[in-house]
């Protein structure tokens, strides 16, 4: 750049800075945001941030996004069939070939963040956890031993609603201390178990044997 490019730049610099500065609006104040604006923010916000990128690559890459619910199908079409909708009266699923999309149905008096702590409360003792996060919408711990691993999560209403992999799976359900469960093994031969305690969405997988993980839902307990 020469001289005279170089002071070109400066006088128009010069010239329409203060214009500029001058167009644009002085605020005197931060503006401040309504509760009610931060609550809807907090729930878009947790809504793309889902648990996705963390199902898919801790220990054992969640076996094809296991640890959920699901409607365990091979076409769209027998959503169609009354009495597999109302069997899962707590979710609204949407089937589709490989997999489905799950969400609990709306509940306006769920909490909306984690004010109660579930837990495991069987004996894991020769368990290794390998992984743990707690949030205000999710609390999730895995455990490991060996090649065994135990994939545990609560969530609140509100942030669960994963697409799972439903290939070649077949569901059933189950009790769970008074409550419906949901009970399926996928095509990793990975068990699920995915119910709803009335405030939060718990959920386990894991390649132990069925009656094992049974008991290790029966097992779950509030902690705090």
């Amino acid at each position: 750049m020469n001289m005279a490019e170089s002071n070109f730049q400066k006088a128009l610099y010069d010239a329409l800075a203060p214009e500029y500065e001058m167009a644009m609006q002085n605020v005197a104040d931060e503006y401040e945001f309504s509760p009610e604006f931060e609550k809807k923010m907090k729930k878009l916000i947790n809504r793309r941030n889902k648990p996705y990128y963390r199902m898919i690559n801790t220990a054992g890459k969640r076996t094809a996004c296991a640890a959920v619910v699901v409607l365990v199908v091979s076409s769209v079409t027998i959503m169609n069939v009354e009495a597999l909708r109302n069997a899962f009266s707590d979710f609204f699923v949407s089937i589709y070939e490989k997999f489905s999309t799950v969400q609990p149905v709306e509940d306006d008096t769920a909490p909306t963040t984690l004010e109660e702590i579930y837990a495991i409360t069987y004996n894991l003792d020769d368990f290794e956890i390998i992984y743990e996060e707690l949030n205000e919408y999710r609390h999730n711990v895995d455990y490991a031993k060996d090649d065994i691993v135990i994939y545990f999560s609560q969530y609140t209403k509100d942030s669960y609603n994963p697409n799972v992999n439903t290939e070649n799976s077949e569901v059933t359900t189950l009790d769970i201390n008074g409550i419906e469960a949901i009970y399926f093994t996928d095509n990793h031969y990975y068990n699920h178990l995915i119910w709803d305690n009335g405030d939060y969405i718990i959920s386990l997988s894991s390649n132990v044997g069925k009656n094992i993980l049974i008991n290790i839902a029966k097992s779950v307990q509030k902690v705090e």
